[in-house]
């Protein structure tokens, strides 16, 4: 039986899922090998070092500037394991915002993991909204 802490996380990755599905539809057709090829090169997150639930997380999101999607300058590995580290330290705990600082708040929490509270909550203090009305179809 999942506990109130697992079957939150279980929720937030699946969402997570849900949304990389949706994206996929608004991607370059060369997304997908760009994806594996840094996967391939980076496959640990970038925060805590953690293989499982791997994601390629854009620095600049990609639909705010399309030029970005497939610029390997753009792309860090982050997790969705139990440490969250996509949604924590890339979007600053809101998949609707993202973390312009996260290069510096990965490197941080991967040196040092006692680091986490504070570094999750310079995220959260650093994260950006995206303005809706600038988002392209």
């Amino acid at each position: 039986m999942f506990g109130f802490v697992g079957l939150g996380h279980a929720l937030r990755a699946a969402r997570a899922t849900v949304r990389e599905t949706i994206k996929n539809h608004t991607r370059s057709p060369k997304w997908p090998h760009v994806r594996e090829l840094h996967l391939a090169h980076n496959p640990t997150c970038a925060a805590c070092g953690s293989p499982v639930h791997a994601q390629v997380h854009h620095v600049k999101p990609f639909h705010l500037n399309p030029m970005l999607e497939l610029d390997a300058s753009n792309l860090i590995t982050l997790c969705m394991d139990t440490n969250e580290c996509h949604e924590r330290v890339g979007h600053g705990d809101d998949f609707k915002a993202y973390n312009p600082m996260i290069r510096a708040h990965a490197a941080s929490l991967l040196a040092d993991p006692t680091l986490r509270a504070k570094v999750e909550q310079e995220a959260r203090v650093a994260r950006l909204y995206i303005d809706v009305l600038q988002m392209k179809p």
